[in-house]
């Protein structure tokens, strides 16, 4: 005989217990009995009532998934239950399938569904119409059981990520501020000693004095690009066309500007475009495009390409360079934060800035990945997602 459940049981909710809560109602012992060998084989919980009276307790109880309720009962008849039952909010959508000896009339049927009813099943009644029609109100009750296990479950996570955030921006603040101050600090004093006792300090103290200077403009520019980094991830997307060819030329026309005397072949293909925040892709072009320039700086003649290709099927932008490259076998350090593939003496910089770009990437919804080799250059490569970039 299938399980019978307390009114209060815990196993009343669908996503506690894993099944999903019948309610049949009949006056007649012999009818419920007979109701329940035929359901018990779909494995949910089967409460029963023998009165309109007792089902609305159970109803006002515990949710169910589907009711079937006798038309013809004492006292409170099946139409009128199932008005009741729907005047209760906890219970107004829940599904009602009479079961009736026969439909004797049109008045009957459209009294049925007026009080509620979503089918008949007629006695007597047949085994494999029963389950099926019960089986899929049981399937809707645990998918919307499981629906809301979900959104509980995101919004507990949307909540924890907005405190993480609060978080990230008070730790952001605090880096902001309370680092700087000594910062600005040991830079002001480093350049008060510099310029009023520059005529007593030896080389030895001239050139410690130096490095002390370099490692305080070192600091800052790490606090300023690891703020940056943070602000990356929670920057608000305002998705719009934006060229890339405009954006990567004007980047390289700047750098060029800088140092005129480079010989560099510059290459941009024509109309390039995408969806997305036009300021973060103005600063994923400007790390890969810097990088670009800065490892290519030691040939005396090279080439930076911006372009796309297509790898299976999807629209990939590319940054090309023939400079110093790198070893493939330490690619995976290539997007972490502060992690360099080559030495600062040998090549400046912080070691956040393909980090920043591998997390303005990740918030259109893309990849970004490196193909190089040493001493031949590099090439990155990356994805966007939207209608206009595949």
């Amino acid at each position: 005989m299938a399980q019978k459940i307390a009114p209060d049981s815990t196993a009343s909710v669908p996503g506690i217990s894993e099944k999903a809560n019948i309610l049949v109602v009949d006056d007649r012992p012999e009818n419920l009995l007979a109701m329940e060998a035929l359901l018990s084989m779909l494995g949910q919980n089967i409460v029963t009532a023998r009165s309109g009276e007792e089902a609305l307790r159970h109803v006002l109880a515990m949710d169910f998934a589907v009711i079937l309720l006798d038309v013809r009962m004492p006292d409170m008849d099946g139409f009128e239950t199932a008005a009741l039952i729907r005047e209760r909010p906890r219970s107004k959508d829940t599904p009602i399938i009479f079961i009736t000896a026969a439909l004797k009339n049109e008045d009957n049927i459209f009294k049925g569904y007026a009080a509620g009813a979503v089918d008949y099943i007629i006695k007597p009644v047949v085994p494999d119409i029963l389950r099926s029609k019960v089986l899929i109100f049981v399937d809707l009750a645990l998918k919307n059981a499981e629906l809301r296990r979900l959104n509980e479950r995101l919004e507990f996570q949307t909540a924890a990520l907005a405190a993480a955030n609060k978080e990230l921006e008070a730790f952001s603040y605090s880096v902001s501020h309370d680092l700087r101050a000594p910062l600005r600090g040991i830079d002001g004093f480093s350049s008060m000693l510099a310029r009023l006792y520059a005529d007593k300090l030896d080389e030895r103290g001239k050139e410690l004095l130096e490095r002390l200077q370099a490692s305080s403009d070192k600091m800052a520019r790490l606090i300023d690009d690891l703020l940056k980094l943070s602000r990356m991830s929670r920057k608000e997307i305002k998705s719009e066309s934006v060229d890339l060819s405009a954006l990567a030329s004007s980047i390289l026309q700047r750098l060029s500007l800088g140092e005129p005397d480079r010989g560099v072949k510059l290459v941009v293909a024509d109309g390039l475009a995408a969806e997305g925040d036009r300021g973060l892709l103005g600063i994923l072009l400007e790390n890969l495009l810097s990088n670009a320039w800065k490892f290519t700086s030691k040939r005396p003649k090279a080439r930076i390409e911006f372009g796309t290709t297509r790898r299976s099927g999807k629209k990939v932008f590319f940054v090309r360079d023939d400079g110093a490259g790198f070893d493939m076998a330490v690619v995976g350090k290539l997007f972490i934060p502060f992690q360099r593939l080559h030495a600062a003496s040998e090549f400046p910089g912080t070691g956040i800035g393909l980090a920043t770009a591998q997390r303005i990437v990740a918030r259109h919804g893309g990849r970004i990945w490196a193909e190089a080799e040493v001493g031949k250059g590099a090439t990155i490569f990356f994805t966007l997602q939207g209608p206009a970039n595949g």
